[in-house]
């Protein structure tokens, strides 16, 4: 599994997003594993019509109603959306809200990737049963160093403490190395984003991520 996040960039918004998006369709056409768009909100049904899964940033444990500037995971769903990214570096919540928000996509069917910054909150995260779980160490998030080369050690660990619940890890995820080592220590997948979205040539950078699950 390979999940990108589009995040806000400038790059991966509007129609941006879409030709990102198409991107993610042609690698995965002859990929080994899926790839997994996440882009904004208002971006998600720009890619519906895509061969692709696609995924939400994030969801509120909230039912329809009186929640202005929430998002309702039905609204996510209606626009093409299978799944969702809970608690990233950059939208961290509660554990509480973390473990709801969880139920909330477990009962409307959305698959939930619950965001760690260390092995203790992979341990704890993994008590409320998301679908996978996502380490990633915030220093490195959209740096020139990867997680598998810095902190391989922290990796397994993560594996380890995640118990029965998959685990992914990201951050400074660019090569078809630090994909082959990630999944080598026990990952399911990465999660990535500026080392796709900025890199100039999506298609390419995508094909290199892809050929480490081919190591």
């Amino acid at each position: 599994m390979i999940v990108v996040n589009f995040k806000t960039y400038e790059n991966s918004t509007g129609e941006k997003a879409r030709e990102l998006g198409k991107s993610c369709a042609k690698v995965s056409e002859n990929c080994s594993t899926d790839i997994i768009a996440v882009p904004q909100f208002q971006d998600i049904s720009l890619l519906e019509d895509l061969d692709i899964k696609v995924f939400a940033q994030h969801i509120d444990p909230v039912e329809p109603g009186s929640h202005t500037g929430s998002i309702l995971p039905e609204d996510v769903m209606s626009a093409g959306a299978s799944g969702t990214l809970i608690n990233h570096s950059e939208k961290r919540l509660e554990p509480g809200v973390i473990e709801a928000t969880v139920d909330k996509a477990r009962e409307k069917g959305l698959t939930s990737i619950v965001c760690a910054q260390n092995p203790e909150e992979c341990a704890e995260f993994s008590e409320f049963e998301p679908d996978y779980i996502a380490y990633e160490p915030p220093e490195l998030i959209g740096s020139d160093t990867s997680v598998s080369s810095a902190k391989p050690g922290l990796i397994k660990k993560a594996v380890k403490r995640s118990g029965k619940v998959p685990t992914l890890t990201g951050a400074g995820i660019k090569s078809e190395e630090d994909v082959s080592k990630s999944l080598e220590l026990g990952c399911e997948g990465v999660l990535v984003a500026s080392g796709v979205v900025k890199s100039g040539n999506p298609v390419e950078e995508l094909r290199e991520l892809c050929r480490g699950y081919n190591e």
